[in-house]
């Protein structure tokens, strides 16, 4: 009797095995009919490593994947990040179309393992190394992958260009000194076809670049908001339903705080850190967040374009530019609200003054 139940198990176990097997086997076919670009794009050029488990595994990876990812919770509860790192190339490796394990993987690096190291430049090496996997591996294989741009522009807004890590200027230096060659004196891409060739290793496209400049203004590339808001305006590209409002929000925070300090100003020779505003980016920046607000509406998306409107027109009003002040404020006027009075040009100068005070 006992040893027919352990046969019957012994048989359910091998049942649902393979039909986890067949499962993934079809998951991956269904990928591979919405996403071709991705896949036609990475099988020129796979590594034997990745080749061997895709094939060697076939419709078994699912179920090796579902072991691998529960291991890598517990090793995360248990903050064994290092051990980690192993782990999450295995998960790229069953399954280097899935978004998540590369996402997993590069923030264990730029955000877990980084902060263990005490000295800045072992700091910086860990945090560049999750940089690197997710643009130079991660979008290698799923290059339509909206995600994977979105995550990638966050850190470079958050890891490197905000002052949350205590190693902050190490990083905004190391990135300042290597963008140094391509730009011009204001920081804008200065285009030949040696700096070309220096983008390029960066997976940076010159053409890119300079088309983000004639849309949005002189965005100044020694700095980690420009770089964000390059990799978040290509994922927007490919992103649909709600992550097109996640990629446009990926969008329109590095540039708010690019007008506010997205400007170069200090010596990085010197070891001087110090930036200054770029007001140039203000009126391109409005209508990009009036056309998020036209097209995503909500309480949320009008606070945030009316915050920064009546800080905008402050900024230019103080800076007597007076012309692109009086732009934004008919942008502002033209938010709807609850109010029977809308406010005067004066009302919104008094209004942030008294913020300052």
């Amino acid at each position: 009797m006992k040893r027919s139940i352990s046969i019957l198990w012994l048989a359910l176990l091998v049942g649902l095995v393979v039909l986890a097997a067949w499962q993934s086997r079809r998951l991956a076919e269904v990928r591979r009919e919405r996403l071709p670009e991705s896949y036609t794009g990475a099988t020129s050029d796979v590594p034997p490593a990745i080749t061997f488990v895709m094939v060697g595994l076939g419709g078994f990876r699912g179920v090796v994947s579902e072991v691998l990812w529960f291991r890598a919770n517990r090793l995360q509860e248990a903050g064994r990040y290092f051990e980690l790192v192993q782990l999450a190339d295995w998960l790229t490796m069953l399954d280097p179309h899935a978004s998540e394990a590369w996402v997993y993987n590069a923030w264990n690096l730029a955000y877990n393992v980084s902060v263990m190291m005490g000295r800045p430049e072992d700091r910086l090496r860990w945090v560049l190394n999750g940089i690197a996997l997710l643009r130079d591996e991660g979008l290698r294989f799923n290059p339509r992958d909206a995600r994977l741009y979105r995550e990638l522009a966050w850190f470079y807004q958050n890891k490197v260009g905000d002052v949350l890590d205590s190693a902050h200027l190490t990083y905004k230096t190391a990135l300042a000194r290597q963008l140094a060659p391509c730009v011009n004196t204001n920081g804008t891409v200065h285009v030949t076809p040696e700096n070309r060739e220096r983008l390029s290793a960066l997976r940076l496209d010159a053409d890119r670049m300079v088309a983000l400049e004639q849309r949005f203004g002189p965005l100044d590339w020694r700095l980690a908001n420009s770089h964000a808001i390059y990799w978040a305006a290509q994922g927007l590209e490919f992103a649909t339903g709600h992550e097109r409002l996640m990629s446009r929000r990926a969008v329109y925070q590095p540039l708010i705080l690019s007008v506010a300090n997205g400007r170069l100003a200090g010596d990085i020779e010197a070891q001087q850190w110090k930036t200054a505003p770029n007001l140039d980016l203000a009126l391109p920046t409005a209508e990009f967040l009036m056309d998020t607000y036209r097209n995503h509406p909500s309480a949320t998306m009008k606070m945030v374009t009316r915050r920064f409107l009546s800080h905008a027109i402050y900024d230019l009003h103080r800076n007597r530019r007076e012309d692109e002040a009086r732009q934004l404020f008919a942008h502002l006027v033209a938010l709807p609200s609850e109010s029977k009075r809308q406010p005067s040009f004066e009302d919104v100068i008094k209004k942030v003054e008294q913020r300052y005070e």
